[in-house]
């Protein structure tokens, strides 16, 4: 599998302004204090159907952020909503290093949205765009996550694993309200249709979890194009099977490609060893 990611624009730490493409990363380790260490590997394709990748990831391991945002808008207006919530997100940590983490997920997230609302607004050929954005900082043994939109976060061990997000979506609206149930949220014809989401409406309303992990524990960050792929149960089991991060995720992918590959697929796995 061809193992590209989509391309977007941000002012590194010296100000310098750069385009980034970047490709399947080698493992990516940190060591926390001295005792335990952060490893992650990312990948995000295109998948089998879709000609473009309207995904758009960030890991920074040293400063214990990583990012997931899924456009939408059609294929120019989804690609430039993913690629600027997540450089907005980006750059808050690079200029003010720090500074309280949650604080500059929050900052961020509000931030891409207004500039893609005005974006949206008053450009030609972004009418309706937006994106979702899932965005974790670690610290240590603590996680800050601040989330919107169907991306996912899941943390997992031996012991199984939880879905830690909730989907902005009108299928989980109708479960909540107790007119559908589990089950029938994962076929319901509305399980895609966003209702909350960066870019469409002048306000946002995010969800953020704080939690603590443990030595062993992973946590991923993906897109809906490895979820509705590949289940819950897969996502840990493959993983666990996998000899090391990299073929964890390679794993991941491939399984949601040979299941068709409908959307793009978008994975970081994250290790506290």
């Amino acid at each position: 599998m061809e193992k590209v990611l989509t391309h977007f624009n941000f002012k590194n730490p010296d100000g310098i302004f750069l385009t980034l493409l970047i490709v399947h990363c080698s493992s990516l380790i940190v060591l926390l204090s001295g005792v335990y260490s952060l490893q992650a590997e990312f990948l995000s394709h295109v998948g089998a159907v879709r000609k473009n990748n309207e995904d758009a990831i960030f890991c920074d391991v040293k400063a214990g952020l990583f990012v997931v945002a899924d456009g939408i808008g059609g294929r120019q207006a989804g690609e430039v909503a993913s690629a600027t919530a997540v450089r907005v997100v980006a750059e808050k940590f690079w200029e003010n290093p720090g500074a309280d983490a949650g604080e500059l997920m929050r900052e961020g997230f509000y931030e891409a949205n207004d500039i893609l609302h005005r974006a949206g607004k008053k450009e030609r050929g972004m009418h309706g765009m937006g994106t979702t954005m899932t965005a974790a900082s670690v610290s240590g043994d603590k996680i800050h996550l601040v989330h919107v939109g169907d991306s996912r976060a899941y943390l997992f061990n031996r012991a199984g694993i939880k879905q830690l997000t909730k989907d902005h979506t009108l299928a989980h609206e109708l479960l909540k309200d107790g007119q559908i149930n589990e089950e029938e949220v994962e076929r319901h014809p509305q399980r895609h249709i966003l209702v909350r989401s960066l870019g469409p409406e002048p306000l946002v309303q995010v969800d953020e979890y704080e939690l603590s992990w443990q030595k062993g524990d992973f946590l991923l960050l993906c897109s809906d194009g490895l979820y509705t792929m590949v289940s819950s149960r897969e996502i840990r089991e493959l993983t666990l099977r996998a000899v090391d991060l990299h073929s964890a995720v390679d794993f991941l992918a491939q399984t949601a490609f040979n299941r068709g590959g409908y959307d793009n697929i978008s994975i970081i796995l994250i290790n506290y060893d």
